[in-house]
């Protein structure tokens, strides 16, 4: 809450130092949402390019989904992930593995489980062993 605050007086700072006509492109120009506040000058901040983010087994965060996905409901399904594996298995020939976010990204019963190898979530058969 403390943050917020800091960043909402901040913002009003930098708005009410600035000339009339920055000031009126500042604000036309800005888009205020989840991607934060974007007037598109020098020295600006960027908007999110990430809707969601995940975890590593090791508590590292990670964006798993960006912005420029199409949206989807999101949810957890019944069953547990694989064991994450120790070591990497060799290449495989066939289809590539899915990017997934959360288990509604996956077809079927298959689970959005991390992957130790890819570095990433992606789709995987559930486990009946946990």
């Amino acid at each position: 809450m403390k943050g917020l605050l800091v960043c909402s007086l901040a913002v009003i700072g930098v708005v009410v130092g600035l000339p009339q006509q920055a000031d009126k492109k500042f604000l036309s120009g800005a888009g205020i949402g989840p991607g934060g506040i974007f007037p598109g000058g020098p020295g600006s901040v960027p908007p999110a390019t990430c809707r969601y983010w995940c975890r590593t087994p090791q508590g590292q965060a990670y964006c798993c989904e960006g912005i420029d996905e199409p949206e989807g409901p999101v949810g957890v399904k019944i069953g547990s992930c694989p064991r994450v594996r120790p070591q990497c298995p060799p290449v495989r020939t066939f289809g590539p593995p899915s990017p997934c976010s959360n288990d509604f990204k996956c077809f079927g019963s298959d689970k959005c489980c991390y992957d130790i190898c890819l570095e990433q979530h992606v789709c995987k058969p559930l486990s009946f062993f946990g």
